[in-house]
């Protein structure tokens, strides 16, 4: 059974939406953009109840508050935002962390620089690479100059013309691995959401700037070399091609034909197994 609550972070100020199913070993799973935690309900009911899944909405996106001005979307301040989720719900021990998508540009450096509070990690479709070329959307997103900045709120608004409908189209084109159920949610959770479109342009300004990963690298190898890694990448993905699942040595990897980019939701049972592999293994720096 899965369930929901809110979830208040202290010195943050503001409350985000969390699914938690199951009893046991912590599992955290951060999810991508344009979603919500609603991307991992598939997953947790095929991991079951032998774990404890835990899945938020990353800030400002779901159902997550729109964090206040000096919430500046740096890994400083999302790695606050993971750290006192943890400690609002009471996890002290290490967590298996699941990503995706924006969820691993969040979460893997926070691992990397937190190790003895990572059990095992499980990477999907993700982007944590220095020099990644983003696509165009994403370049537009992260304009900061002041007709950049116009230009991308244009892009937000017309996002939101006739009830998200262009949106879903467009990207149900480019997802045909998502069902029309997980369409509606995005769209509704996304499209027509102001809060969640000015926080995904907050978000992207940081992420995109080639500083953001700068130094990345060196630290997710000195993660490999400590902890278990399964990556699952699905084939047919628009945004980060089947290349980049080879970013993680000496990760067991699977590419899952026809995936497309949305695995968790296309794929969750092989996202399930991995998160159970990634349980029974050790840490490769006790082993």
């Amino acid at each position: 059974m899965t369930t929901e609550e809110r979830v208040r972070l202290g010195s943050l100020s503001f409350s985000t939406r969390v699914f938690r199913s199951g009893h046991g070993a912590p599992v955290l799973l951060l999810h991508g953009s344009p979603d919500s935690a609603g991307e991992w309900l598939s997953t947790m009911e095929a991991i079951g109840t032998g774990c404890a899944c835990i899945a938020p909405d990353l800030p400002g996106l779901g159902e997550c508050d729109e964090p206040p001005a000096v919430f500046d979307y740096s890994q400083a301040s999302t790695d606050v935002f993971v750290d006192e989720l943890l400690d609002a719900i009471g996890v002290q021990e290490p967590v298996v962390l699941v990503v995706h998508d924006v969820g691993g540009a969040i979460g893997i450096p926070w691992a990397a620089r937190r190790p003895e509070r990572i059990r095992a990690l499980v990477v999907t479709n993700t982007v944590v690479f220095e020099e990644f070329p983003w696509f165009t959307l994403a370049k537009i997103w992260a304009r900061t100059d002041l007709i950049g900045r116009l230009a991308a709120s244009a892009v937000m608004w017309q996002i939101g013309w006739l009830g998200g409908r262009i949106f879903r189209k467009g990207f149900a084109r480019l997802s045909p691995e998502l069902s029309q159920r997980d369409l509606d949610r995005i769209t509704h959770e996304f499209a027509v959401r102001p809060r969640a479109k000015r926080s995904t342009l907050r978000l992207f300004r940081r992420m995109v700037a080639p500083s953001y990963f700068r130094g990345v690298g060196a630290l997710v190898r000195d993660l490999i070399a400590r902890v278990p890694v399964r990556v699952v990448w699905g084939r047919g993905d628009p945004y980060i091609p089947p290349r980049y699942a080879d970013a993680f040595p000496g990760a067991d990897t699977e590419i899952v034909p026809d995936g497309g980019h949305w695995i968790p939701i296309s794929a969750p049972g092989r996202v399930a197994a991995a998160v159970r592999a990634a349980l029974a293994a050790p840490r490769r720096d006790v082993a």
